[in-house]
Order: C-alpha cells, then sequence, then structure tokens
C-alpha cells in the first residue's frame, strides 16, 4: 500500500510539472475604448498538457460583464526524441466602464495544474470621445515585433488620408540600423481602406525586408513625408450652395517609431553544420564531373535558397586537401520575389598532384523560428579523382598531350619517329630501287660489284659520332635545364615570401614555398603530407613549429574551417631559415 501511494505522488508530480505555462499574452481591443462601451481583454495562455487554466483578477473601474472561449490551437512537436504537445487557448472577457479615466486589472493570477503565474497589472485608458484621426498620416507596420537574431521581419510605411492629396515627397527615409536591408520596388497604387472603424484611402510609400545583427532592442525610424492637402473652403459666398473653393494645405507627415525586439538564438543543441541562417531553407551541390587530370580546374557550385539573410552566409568548406588549391569563391545573391531569396557560391580548385576525395554527406543547418530549433540537412558531396602528372602548359594556357600530338603528327604527315633513323640509313628507299615505267633514263654500263664490311667503316664512324654528339648534347641541356630552373625558382620563391611579408600570410603562397623542402617529391605520390615534409626538413624545431602553425591558421582562413580571428604574423627569420635550404 505504502508502495501504491508513493507511486500516486510521483505520477501527480510529474503531472503538474508538465502541466505548465509557457507563455500569457493580454490584448485590449479596442487599445482606447470609449466610456458607456464594451471593451474586451484577452487573455491567450500557451500551455504543454490538457489541463484547463484557471483565471482571476480584480478590475478597478470597470465591471465585467461576460466571459468566452475562442481559438484553441494544440501542436505536437518532437525534441530529442521525446513528443511534447502544445495547447494555446484564449479567454476572453467583456468589461465595461461608465467614465473616462483609466481602468485597471489587478492581481490577475493564472493557475494551471497547482501551479500559479502572477502577471503584472493592465492599464487601460477610456477616452470620453473617440480620437479625431487627422486627415492625413504616416503609420509603419512590421510582421512581427518580437524576433530572433537574424530573423526576418517585413516593415511597409503607409501614407493615409481622407480627401485628396496633391503632391508628397519624401523628406527623409528611416534609417533602420541594426539590420541588413532589402528594399522593395514600389509601384503601389491607392487603395481604400478602413481604419479604426472609418474609410481611408492610403499609399505604401516604403518597404523593406530587414534581419536584425544584433541582440537587444532594435528600433524601426520614422519615415517623413511633405504632403500637401486639398481641402474645401465652405466659407465662400457659394458655400451653402455646396460650391465652396478649394485650398491647398502643407504638412511634414512622420511615423511613430517601433520597438523591435531581438531574441539571441538558442546556445544549446547547436549543430556544428549551423550556417547562421534563420528560416527554412534549401541547399544542392552540384560538380561537373569526377575525374580531372592534374591542373586541371574543378568547379563546383553550392545553390542556397531561403527566407533567411544570405547576404551574411560565408562559403561552407566543400573539398579540402594539401595537394589541392582553392580560389577566391565568387558568390551573388539574387531575390526571388519578396520572401525568398538565393545565394549562388561558385568554387574554384586546382589539384598539384593526384590525389582521390571520397563522397561524403556534408551537414547544413538552419534555425527554425517556428518551432523553436535548428533543423539539419544532408547535401552529397560527390567524390572526385584527380589523375597523371604535372605538366606544361602552352601559350594559351592549354595542357598538352604528348600522346595526342604524335598521333596528330602521324594523320598530317609530320616526320617519323627517331627511332628510324638507323633502319633509313642502312635501307635503301623502294622508290630508288624500282625503275619507273614509261620513262627515258640515262643507260650506262652496268657494274656488278660486291662490297666488303671493311669498305662501310667510315659510315659507321659517322654513325658512332654522331650518336656521342647528340648524348653530350643531350646532357648539356638538362644540365643547363635544371641550373636554369633551380635559379628560377629560388627567385620565384624568394619574390612570393617578400610579397607576402608586404601584404601578409595566404594559404596558396606560404603553401608552395613550404612545398619545397619536399625535394624528394614524395607529395607528389600522395599519402605524404606537407606537415610531414616540415617535420623531415632539417629546419629548427621552432621554424617547424611557426609554419605548421601558420598553415594551420591560413587553411582554416581559406576554406571557412574555423570562424575564430586567428591571425600569424610574418616573421623574416623563420623565412630566412626556409631558404637557407633551398
Amino acid at each position: 500500500m505504502k508502495y501504491l501511494i508513493f507511486l500516486f505522488k510521483i505520477i501527480f508530480f510529474f503531472s503538474i510539472a508538465t502541466l505548465k505555462a509557457q507563455e500569457i499574452n493580454v490584448e485590449v481591443s479596442p487599445p482606447e475604448p470609449l466610456m458607456s462601451e464594451s471593451f474586451f481583454v484577452t487573455f491567450v495562455v500557451k500551455t504543454t498538457g490538457n489541463v484547463e487554466p484557471y483565471i482571476s483578477f480584480t478590475p478597478v473601474g470597470a465591471v465585467v460583464q461576460g466571459k468566452r472561449e475562442q481559438g484553441v490551437s494544440i501542436s505536437t512537436t518532437v525534441i530529442n526524441g521525446k513528443f511534447t504537445t502544445s495547447r494555446e487557448q484564449s479567454y476572453v472577457y467583456e468589461l465595461f466602464a461608465d467614465h473616462q479615466g483609466q481602468v485597471v486589472l489587478k492581481n490577475i493570477k493564472i493557475e494551471i495544474g497547482g501551479k500559479t503565474t502572477t502577471l503584472k497589472d493592465v492599464h487601460v485608458n477610456v477616452l470620453a470621445q473617440a480620437k479625431k484621426i487627422p486627415d492625413a498620416f504616416m503609420e509603419a507596420t512590421a510582421s512581427k515585433t518580437k524576433v530572433y537574431l537574424g530573423e526576418a521581419i517585413d516593415v511597409n510605411y503607409y501614407l493615409y488620408f481622407k480627401t485628396s492629396i496633391s503632391a508628397n515627397d519624401v523628406k527623409e527615409f528611416p534609417k533602420l540600423n541594426k539590420f541588413i536591408k532589402r528594399f522593395h520596388h514600389i509601384n503601389s497604387p491607392v487603395e481604400t481602406v478602413q481604419y479604426k472603424g472609418q474609410v481611408l484611402k492610403r499609399i505604401l510609400a516604403y518597404s523593406a525586408k530587414l534581419f536584425p545583427e544584433k541582440i537587444g532592442n532594435a528600433v524601426l525610424d520614422p519615415m517623413t513625408i511633405s504632403v500637401q492637402i486639398i481641402e474645401n473652403d465652405y466659407s465662400s459666398p457659394f458655400g451653402g450652395f455646396g460650391m465652396g473653393s478649394q485650398r491647398y494645405k502643407n504638412k511634414d507627415l512622420a511615423s511613430p517609431r517601433i520597438e523591435i525586439e531581438v531574441l539571441p538564438l538558442p546556445s544549446e543543441n547547436v549543430p556544428s553544420g549551423f550556417t547562421g541562417l534563420v528560416g527554412e531553407h534549401e541547399f544542392s551541390l552540384s560538380v561537373a564531373k569526377n575525374k580531372y587530370l592534374v591542373n586541371e580546374p574543378i568547379e563546383v557550385k553550392l545553390e542556397v535558397k531561403g527566407k533567411g539573410a544570405l547576404e551574411n552566409l560565408d562559403a561552407p568548406a566543400i573539398y579540402t586537401d594539401n595537394s589541392l588549391e582553392q580560389f577566391d569563391t565568387k558568390s551573388e545573391v539574387t531575390e526571388l520575389g519578396t520572401q525568398l531569396a538565393k545565394k549562388v557560391f561558385e568554387y574554384t580548385f586546382l589539384a598539384r598532384a593526384p590525389l582521390t576525395i571520397k563522397a561524403r554527406d556534408l551537414s547544413l543547418a538552419y534555425f527554425d523560428p517556428a518551432s523553436g530549433r535548428y533543423i539539419e540537412k544532408k547535401v552529397n558531396v560527390p567524390a572526385i579523382e584527380v589523375s597523371g602528372v604535372a605538366t606544361t602548359t602552352s601559350g594559351q594556357g592549354e595542357i598538352k598531350n604528348s600522346n595526342q600530338d604524335q598521333g596528330r603528327g602521324k594523320e598530317q604527315g609530320g616526320s617519323r619517329p627517331a627511332n628510324d633513323f638507323l633502319s633509313n640509313l642502312f635501307s635503301k628507299n623502294e622508290s630508288q630501287n624500282k625503275a619507273e615505267k614509261n620513262v627515258l633514263g640515262l643507260v650506262g654500263p652496268n657494274v656488278n660489284s660486291h662490297s666488303s664490311l671493311l669498305d662501310q667503316w667510315p659510315t659507321f664512324l659517322n654513325i658512332i659520332l654522331g650518336i656521342a654528339i647528340v648524348v653530350l648534347l643531350a646532357f648539356w641541356y638538362f644540365q643547363t635545364k635544371a641550373i636554369t630552373s633551380v635559379g628560377n625558382l629560388n627567385s620565384e620563391i624568394k619574390k612570393i615570401v617578400a610579397q607576402m611579408k608586404s601584404k601578409g600570410l595566404n594559404y596558396s603562397d606560404l603553401y608552395k614555398v613550404v612545398s619545397v623542402l619536399d625535394k624528394k617529391n614524395k607529395m607528389a605520390s600522395g599519402g605524404f603530407s606537407i606537415t610531414q615534409v616540415i617535420d623531415e626538413s632539417d629546419m629548427e624545431e621552432n621554424s617547424k613549429v611557426y609554419f605548421k602553425n601558420a598553415l594551420n591558421i591560413c587553411e582554416d582562413k581559406t576554406f571557412g574551417l574555423s570562424k575564430n580571428d586567428k591571425k600569424v604574423d610574418f616573421e623574416s627569420k623563420h623565412f630566412k631559415e626556409l631558404i637557407k635550404y633551398l
């Protein structure tokens, strides 16, 4: 029996814990009611569970005349594998005040499952008569006044007026600081709307989509417009006959400021692939092909489409390898109507050695403000394979293929290969041995003679001398070329080092300089990293540490692997030591 009572206590405790008010909002309609007329106070209660909340308050200066329920909304979400059901219910109270002044709702309490939530007093200003709506005024509207950092807000500035307007000029546009702005093209006709019980005309004067950049409070600044209002003057002698004259009145109109509360994004369960985007997004990646040659450009395109601030989105890292050089990524943002936008990243890589990168899933995530959680999307990154060896390029930048050149030479009647030299020397041309028919030539005595090998010694001597000369010339050419290439390489490396000293370190140039230490060309065959090259070099230990650290920081900054603002300074002593080993 004791165990049964203990079990009921646990169940009761957890039921109370789950039946709690998540959010309570109080709305008054109209905001400034008239005396001797009813007005309504609505309590919007969002809870987890199925227990009805009990609402109590003390009205001062007004009488409660009725109560009703409306607007039930139930939603279920899954967070960390657990189902959570949210219930939103509106409770509307009708109140009546018979005099002008302040009405106060005191001691507001919401009780749910034994737990009580206390709210601040609500003050309502009751008017003796309705406020007069001016002949013309400006007003700004925002789609939301409470948003997450980076969440989109649609803001519109309207010019309202009762009678005709002959002209309107913008005197000052809103500054809208602390926001990323996308301005919308305005081509709005005059429309007739109902505003606070009256029929007015309005024009959309300014429209934009905003993305808050800082948490805290932000302000939608006023927009100021100078207008010329047409008014009928019935004080003229003919005013009694409905024939009053028109007069023009100039006014400067400014919209009220709007406060925006910007909330920080949740710090829990943030995916490693979070892009910083807020709102639903789609990602698609395309690669031209999967197999490449060394020094052949590799082009990749990533397209991101959605509701967020794509202007702030950095290019995610797609392919990374020590033998893969990445150039500056191009990007462009295009608006798709007023709600969506698209950003396209165009990557260009260049493989300096053979390599193989396996296919993988790239995780990219955005924050969904509706559910209050992060959504991950998997993007397939295809495998790529780079084969071949580094080749020289022609003056036009095209890669020459020796096999194609030989084949083209045969097809177009080019010269025969050099290994036919000896056979050509000892064999006679058939066209010389065959007598051409129907051709009259010189006729002379035919003397048959047999020559011995001794008679051919001048020919053999010439062949041997020719081969020796060819070998000596080849040796001299390659020796000179090697010395020249080493000299050119040293000159190029020193030039790159001087450039980094003046402009700062970058991954591409630093990789080229350090790669010179790989004198045995171990990295070309793959499986041997630039870090191993540094470790096996003869440099001092502090220089090794410096170059490895510099490469890591530059690599993270170039490929977007880390958002830390790390920086490495140029230290001449380490570069001088590296140049000694060239």
